[in-house]
């Protein structure tokens, strides 16, 4: 890193690089003819280079003239919330931030690299407040929003410099997926709960076992991107953005196909109803329960269904990824794994001759 003065054409800048970076700043200082004058005027700059120095080798990258590096750390994670696909997560990691020291306070251009290290530490000893401690997946996905919440200020020139890129995250312990067997899924199917909202629970999930729809894209769904001939899905993902072409099978078109006639921007479900606001989750686990079905049970076991049923049938993971909305593999060779280890073990579970 090294910040000097430069000379252009009457005008005084700061040469700064950092990080691979080069960047030139203006000091506002031009010369004059005056040989004194300017002797001060470079003395003055000095001054500033001197301060710009210490501020990069100190963290403190709130030095943008419209001070945008002195918005809190809180303040800046609200203020880009209602682009986020899931805000209730980015809630719970601005509680946590509040709870630690000075966290309510920092500025974002004042978080250092240590400051990140020690809150993650402050999370892998906290508890949740059912009184059991914080598991360490959750931490490793808190601080992977962090890291993309930094990369973002960064990129938008917020802070300078990413305090988060000399930080080793905590690693995400994959829980165990739980997923359907198709014997599963047809059991499901073929219990009916008594209410509307237990139907309603009942189309949108086996729905998403034959599409991979999240719920939240379940919740959005809209006529007007359902196509009958052929028949499939042309919708862009609530979290992603991505657009996504799903074509549909019998199954997945005898759970919405009524025969009448649908306006374009008619929900195909209706979950997103205020008077099933916050009760499908407890429906979906008592339709569950009451079909015969032990594992438990979330919407996301749905996707997973999908995803390890159509890899047991042979389909590519290039294509299931593109199915799910993946842009990369990773998420899907987990399911694809998954379901080696359930091949595995029903070639096992074959009767021995000897």
């Amino acid at each position: 890193m090294s910040v000097k003065i430069r000379e252009q054409r009457g005008k005084l800048y700061l040469d700064v690089y950092q990080n691979g970076v080069r960047k030139w700043e203006s000091l506002h200082i031009t010369l004059s003819d005056d040989k004194k004058q300017n002797k001060e005027l470079y003395r003055l700059a000095e001054v500033c280079r001197s301060k710009r120095e210490a501020q990069l080798l100190a963290g403190e990258w709130d030095i943008k003239t419209d001070g945008a590096g002195r918005i809190t750390l809180v303040a800046y994670i609200k203020n880009h919330e209602k682009n986020h696909a899931n805000p209730n997560t980015l809630e719970t990691l601005i509680h946590h931030i509040k709870n630690y020291e000075n966290g309510a306070t920092i500025q974002i251009g004042q978080v250092t690299s240590k400051w990140i290290e020690d809150f993650q530490s402050h999370l892998l000893d906290s508890m949740k407040p059912n009184g059991k401690p914080i598991s360490q997946s959750s931490v490793g996905a808190y601080m992977k929003l962090v890291r993309a919440i930094f990369r973002k200020a960064t990129a938008e020139g917020t802070i300078t410099r990413d305090p988060m890129a000399a930080v080793s995250v905590t690693k995400v312990i994959d829980p165990d997926m739980v997923f359907l067997s198709a014997d599963e899924v047809k059991k499901l199917a073929d219990f009916v709960p008594d209410s509307d909202l237990g139907k309603e629970v009942r189309r949108a999930f086996l729905f998403s076992c034959f599409t991979g729809l999240r719920i939240s894209d379940i919740k959005t769904l809209t006529w007007g991107m359902i196509e009958k001939s052929p028949a499939q899905i042309i919708k862009r993902q609530k979290k992603t953005k991505n657009p996504v072409y799903i074509p549909l099978n019998k199954s997945a078109t005898a759970l919405i196909f009524d025969g009448a006639e649908h306006l374009p921007d008619d929900f195909v479900f209706s979950l997103h109803e205020q008077k099933y606001e916050g009760k499908g989750y407890r429906t979906l686990k008592q339709w569950a329960s009451d079909a015969g079905i032990t594992k438990k049970i979330g919407w996301h076991t749905a996707r997973r269904t999908f995803a390890t049923l159509t890899l047991g049938c042979g389909a590519n993971p290039v294509t299931v990824a593109r199915l799910l909305g993946h842009t990369g593999l990773s998420q899907v060779m987990k399911y694809a794994k998954a379901t080696d280890e359930m091949k595995r073990k029903a070639v096992e579970a074959l009767p021995e001759l000897v």
